[in-house]
């Protein structure tokens, strides 16, 4: 099965003690089978990468899913070079990426672990199987604390690094800290450890950002109140899973305490992953809660108590679309912009609840006075704006304020109709925002509501083929009357406007308003005809599609 032999000192030698690659692959069964084994490495995590991936992050002791590289293509190339130099336990492929010899050849000349999988088998359904496989030991060999308990470790981690240690979430949450008698704190630690929380969101913290933007631990220098620190993001498969703070008394010590955190921040990952499984399954009841409260308003209120925002003053419904052209292709997987976004919205507002619903991201904010909404809405802006340039440019469509959990649901239905409307570019965030409020666009959310209902009616059913007739009518002849009609209408049926928009004569515009009332059986001058047609080159779906002249 291996081209290679295994070490067998590797899973002693590398720390943490967690399955091994062969451990893993065991437990998957016969759809994958290695083509290249140098080691026998441990498995820390599970990572899918795609060609067009703007993620260029390896974990170190991941197994890597190649998803969708072509064959012999150099992208698939790069990954096993980046893979093999960021020390990954394996990274898997299928037959039409690289056929066996090929992925060996690969394999030995990067010095990665190569597995091939069937052809057949699902993605999605192989990344689950191994990340099940991957069990955890219950004491990590380096700092020999029992994982999850995060307040044994930061005190391994202060008698390894010589400093009061604190662990800290996204949030800014405290997780665990420290408490060795002969370490000094000093009145900021003391304050944190009280309330158990940051005083300052670590989303708006320059340390804290610095921290997240670093590779490795960074010293943040005291001042005449605080004692300098070290400190570390723990990351997991490129996302924060938390944060490491370090006292340093004496700037002698610096560089020992880096050290020794750095060599403890593969187990850190491994704790912090073990201690939050139980915040995941909260958030996903909290998500099931939320996708029931705004599908069934008679079960609203249980789920508002379930939730625990029964007594909450004032609730916002918002959810997220992309405000580009809808031809522009996004470089971000939809899967990793809402991981993306779940991770920064948790970061601002810890309270958020987030759910997919209806193939719409959901998300609930919800408070006890106005400033919480204003100071919020500033966040949202904030860190929408700092999104990396290859994202798409987004928006948070947010609904009305609302005092009663019932409505919410009524809230979310015009929500999608907002969302809409955005994404077609005819509601906008305000110049430098990227906040876009129902409240300042009910004239055009009414219109296009009025627009659906009508869409339900015979009398649209019938109008609508007269529109397909004039677009079919314009593709076979090469004419442009379905433009002429919607420049015409949107011109306010002015014939100057419109021959201006059009970029011709005004005799032309005449003859063809003419030619089309006569082709098609269309009286413009009857209010409902025009009020009708308005409303459809404004809001429905053809309309982005009209037939261009040849």
């Amino acid at each position: 099965m291996a081209s290679g032999t295994p070490d067998p000192t590797a899973r002693a030698a590398d720390g943490p003690q967690t399955s091994t690659l062969s451990d893993v692959l065991v437990n998957v069964g016969a759809d994958l089978w290695v083509v290249h084994q140098q080691d026998d490495p441990v498995v820390q995590s599970i990572a899918l990468r795609e060609p067009s991936d703007d993620d260029t992050h390896i974990p170190r002791r991941a197994v890597l899913l190649a998803v969708g590289f072509p064959a012999q293509g150099p992208a698939f190339t790069d990954l096993l070079v980046r893979a093999g130099e960021a020390g990954v336990s394996a990274v898997i492929a299928k037959p039409a990426t690289a056929d066996p010899e090929s992925l060996r050849a690969l394999g030995e000349l990067h010095g990665v672990n190569t597995v091939l999988a069937r052809q057949s088998v699902d993605w999605l359904q192989l990344a689950a199987l191994l990340k099940a496989s991957v069990s955890v030991s219950e004491a990590d060999a380096v700092a020999g604390a029992r994982l999850g308990d995060l307040f044994a470790f930061a005190n391994a981690v202060a008698t390894m690094a010589g400093g009061a240690t604190s662990i800290v979430d996204p949030a800014g949450r405290v997780l665990g800290f420290s408490n060795l008698a002969d370490q000094p704190v000093d009145e900021h630690r003391r304050k944190v450890t009280l309330l158990m929380s940051e005083v300052d969101s670590p989303a708006t913290d320059p340390d804290y950002r610095l921290t997240y933007a670093a590779t490795g631990c960074v010293f943040v220098p005291g001042d005449a109140e605080t004692y300098g620190r070290v400190a570390a993001a723990v990351r997991s498969d490129g996302e924060v899973l938390g944060t490491i703070w370090v006292i340093v008394t004496d700037p002698d010590q610096r560089h020992h305490v880096v050290r020794a955190l750095e060599e403890l921040l593969d187990a850190a990952s491994l704790h912090l992953h073990h201690a939050r499984s139980y915040v995941d399954v909260e958030r996903r009841r909290e998500a099931d809660l939320l996708s029931h409260l705004l599908r069934d308003p008679q079960q609203a209120s249980a789920c508002a108590f379930a939730l625990e925002i029964a007594d909450k003053q004032w609730y916002r419904l918002a959810t997220l679309t992309s405000t580009d052209p809808p031809t522009r292709t996004t470089e971000v997987a939809p899967h990793r912009l809402v991981q993306r976004v779940s991770t920064w919205l948790h970061l601002i507002q810890p309270n958020a609840i987030v759910a997919e619903v209806d193939s719409h991201l959901a998300m609930l904010f919800s408070g006890q006075n106005r400033q919480e909404w204003t100071n919020l809405q500033h966040n949202l802006d904030d860190f929408l704006r700092r999104v990396e340039p290859t994202a798409p440019s987004l928006a948070v469509v947010v609904g009305r304020e609302l005092h009663e959990v019932h409505e919410l649901g009524d809230d979310f239905t015009h929500l999608r109709t907002l969302v809409r409307l955005t994404a077609l570019g005819l509601v906008s965030p305000r110049p430098g925002g990227a906040v876009v409020l129902m409240d300042e666009h009910l004239p055009q959310l009414d219109l296009a509501l009025l627009a659906d209902w009508h869409r339900s009616t015979n009398h649209l059913r019938l109008r609508v083929p007269t529109l397909e007739r004039i677009r079919e009518y314009d593709r076979e002849r090469g004419s442009a009357y379905l433009e002429t009609l919607k420049t015409y209408i949107e011109s306010n049926k002015s014939i100057p406007a419109t021959a201006a928009g059009l970029n011709v004569h005004v005799n032309s515009v005449r003859y063809r308003i003419e030619k089309l009332q006569s082709l098609f059986e269309l009286d413009l001058n009857d209010i409902d005809v025009f009020a009708w047609l308005l409303l459809q080159f404004r809001f429905a779906e053809f309309t982005t599609s009209v037939a261009p002249r040849e």
